[in-house]
């Protein structure tokens, strides 16, 4: 990553996310064996409109606070997703880094040009997201508009 995302304080990591097979279970395991939540639920499909690259899919998504940021649990639905690629290939388990970006095209840029991969990207509640598969080990690292 560029140094002058990171110098100039333009990433903020909002959370970290696994994919699991069954939300509800690990939240409740998570909750009980750590005490973390409480989670807040929701569901996300976007629509070909608001993807900009990759294809429908559907992803029900657990958040609950861990200290000054949020574990993000993901189960993926419906379609071909990189979570369900991740879950079908790896298992259940640590997926991405979650950052919001206060200059998008600075941090679009900065990804492209050392070579990462666009796994998915889109809009959800208006703002711009981006998955990637960094080039500098298995590592993925989402950014979404702040």
């Amino acid at each position: 990553m560029s140094a002058n995302i990171t110098s100039e304080s333009l990433l903020t990591l909002n959370n970290i996310t696994m994919v699991v097979k069954d939300i509800e279970k690990t939240s409740q395991q998570l909750s009980n064996l750590l005490g973390i939540g409480p989670w807040e639920l929701m569901e996300y499909a976007p629509s070909q409109d608001e993807l900009i690259v990759g294809k429908p899919f559907k992803l029900k998504f657990a958040f609950a606070r861990l200290g000054e940021t949020t574990l993000q649990l993901t189960q993926p639905i419906e379609g071909n997703s990189p979570w369900k690629a991740f879950l079908d290939h790896k298992g259940e388990g640590l997926h991405n880094f979650y950052f919001e970006v206060t200059d998008w095209d600075l941090a679009m840029d900065t990804f492209n040009k050392e070579g990462n991969t666009i796994l998915a990207s889109g809009r959800l509640e208006g703002k711009r997201w981006c998955l990637f598969e960094s080039v500098k080990g298995n590592l993925r690292i989402e950014i979404g508009e702040k």
